[in-house]
């Protein structure tokens, strides 16, 4: 019998592609009988309620838990050892992107991104400001808004993507099939 395949899924403060990824949580379980944990940062919690998704999310993942400090809820070390196989953490704001590149880990996210590649994991971000162009998002009431990604941003994104440990994923779309890849090959 083959173990269920784990996967951790940390969420920062950014309402970016915040309704596709509930959209996606909700296929893997359902579908896939994948055993979600989602792990929110507390601004990740205030922008979910803020677009008001929170009874979205909670009604579409069995396991929702919200920070109380960077080590609590206590995800760090079972991240670190290996007990799941795969971390994601999507969508991720501009800030905690930052904070991840100059090694701060002060928040749920960014405190359990720093432990699991301490402990030889790989961590897969999907950061909400990749993009040199405008990206369009929508505000809380779902009309259209455009952001203009600022250059320390963009230079962010490329000392992420050197570090050991991190990879990051330009395509929301190209999430989905990391996370068959990985259930494929465990099964």
């Amino acid at each position: 019998m083959i173990d269920m395949f784990k996967l951790m899924w940390g969420m920062t403060g950014t309402g970016y592609v915040l309704q596709e990824s509930i959209d996606l949580m909700k296929e893997l379980q359902d579908d896939f009988n994948v055993d979600l944990t989602v792990i929110l940062s507390k601004e990740g919690t205030a922008v979910v309620k803020w677009y008001k998704k929170w009874l979205a999310l909670t009604g579409a993942v069995k396991k929702v838990k919200v920070e109380k400090t960077p080590n609590i809820p206590f995800y760090a070390g079972p991240l670190q050892v290996g007990n799941y196989d795969l971390f994601l953490a999507c969508p991720v704001s501009a800030n905690s992107v930052a904070k991840i590149v100059y090694g701060i880990a002060d928040t749920l996210i960014t405190n359990c991104v720093a432990q699991a590649v301490k402990g030889g994991q790989i961590v897969y971000i999907f950061p909400s400001d990749q993009d040199t162009e405008p990206i369009v998002t929508s505000r809380p009431d779902g009309s259209p808004l455009i952001l203009k990604i600022r250059d320390i941003e963009l230079e962010n994104i490329k000392k992420l993507k050197q570090m050991e440990g991190i990879v990051v994923i330009k395509n929301f779309e190209d999430i989905r099939k990391l996370i068959m890849e990985k259930i494929n090959k465990k099964t």
